[in-house]
């Protein structure tokens, strides 16, 4: 609209002189600016008719760190050439800007690739996409929107944690640091022809006396066993901001022991004091590992309740049942206590402390007294530590 001002104006002056003076160039002249316009009009109508711009983006779902290419193809299907054409898309990803500048012969076609990387848990969208095109005059500039959005979810890190927890097998059970799980009734995974070395115990009974001969059962205590992870979103408790927050490090390491204990067979169930209150009764299985993630990639701390009313609350109703993992800044006694006292005799939960001091907030770093050492497992989360071991582990995979 800016540029056309001067030259309508311009048009009206021309009018204006020509029909008091009756000077035959004044008349050439306005009707010269006046066919400009229409022309420029008529251009950029034609070419916002005729371009046609299609993107191929991700769908589904990925992990956070994934790498992600997106294809943009744009395509002046008019007689007219299109002098200028920008491309902006409205993706929100950070560091994600997959536009560009060009201009197009008549028929012409221009293709290009964009690559970014997924560094924002969430649900993200691909698009709109605005293309802004004009007349070769840039009288008549448009604004046309072109292809639909596209949505993914984004889930959090996930790490392989086998060899980086400290005192702690990985394997869910509730175990002593010596001897056999503890409390913790074995599953039966299989059926087999009985051994000279098989107790009594072991025999099924009623696979025997269908089949005519001794039956063993055999057990996955460790692999079966239920594993409870407690993850704090109390509002307040964590520090620091964006990918480096201690929030983010908590989500990542959650999606991480969630996804290795699945992998592994085990039933995994999910308690948070988020808002909501969000809890997830045990489960295994594909399903179950997504249903976790989902929740996952857009949880924040926004909860109210405090991780030793949230701890008691359900470890009561947990005892005997398999490990628990509280994962948590709070740097209180409290949830400490709470925790032992949902423990049976020789288990022992594990405590993923993630070090807020680290993250930069206020106050003394944490220091763990001998006393919760003997009876819980600590591994202690900094800012920059290492949080896995070995290849991240695909989220869809």
């Amino acid at each position: 609209m800016t540029a056309r001002v001067p030259l309508i104006a311009c048009v009206a002056v021309l009018a204006f002189f020509a029909g008091i003076t009756g000077v035959r160039l004044a008349y050439t002249l306005a009707y010269v600016l006046v066919l400009l316009l229409a022309v420029a009009y008529i251009w950029s109508r034609l070419l916002a008719r005729k371009l046609r711009v299609t993107r191929l983006s991700p769908q589904g779902s990925f992990m956070m760190g994934e790498p992600f290419e997106e294809t943009f193809t744009v395509k002046n299907e008019s007689g007219l050439r299109l002098p200028y054409c920008e491309v902006r898309d409205g993706t929100k990803l950070p560091g994600y800007a997959p536009g560009r500048a060009f201009a197009l012969a008549a028929g012409g076609t221009v293709t290009w690739t964009a690559r970014g990387m997924f560094n924002l848990r969430g649900v993200h969208r691909f698009g709109p996409l605005d293309a802004r095109l004009g007349d070769p005059f840039g009288l008549f500039p448009r604004r046309i929107r072109v292809a639909p959005e596209n949505e993914v979810i984004v889930y959090p890190a996930i790490h392989a944690l086998l060899h980086s927890v400290p005192q702690w097998s990985g394997n869910g059970v509730a175990e002593a640091h010596r001897g056999q799980p503890v409390d913790v009734p074995p599953d039966v995974s299989t059926i087999r022809d009985y051994a000279p070395t098989d107790g009594l115990s072991r025999i099924h009974w009623a696979s025997t006396a269908r089949t005519g001969r001794l039956i063993s059962r055999t057990f996955d205590t460790g692999q079966s066993a239920d594993l409870l992870i407690v993850l704090d979103l109390q509002r307040g408790m964590h520090a620091g901001s964006g990918i480096e927050s201690s929030v983010e490090y908590a989500i990542s390491l959650c999606a991480s022991v969630v996804h290795g204990a699945i992998r592994r067979g085990q039933a995994v169930g999910l308690v948070t004091n988020s808002r909501g209150g969000t809890s997830f009764g045990a489960g295994r299985g594909e399903v179950q590992r997504l249903r976790l993630l989902d929740f996952l990639a857009l949880a924040t701390d926004d909860g109210i309740r405090s991780l030793a009313e949230t701890i008691s609350k359900h470890g009561d109703g947990w005892r005997g049942r398999g490990g628990m993992v509280v994962i948590t800044p709070n740097r209180s006694s409290d949830w400490v206590e709470a925790l032992v006292d949902s423990a049976t005799r020789g288990q022992r939960h594990l405590c993923i402390f993630i070090e807020p001091t680290s993250f930069g907030a206020k106050g003394q770093a944490l220091r763990i007294p001998a006393a919760w050492r003997l009876a819980l497992d600590w591994w202690v989360v900094r800012r920059g530590d290492a949080l896995g071991s070995g290849e991240r582990t695909s989220a869809t995979g």
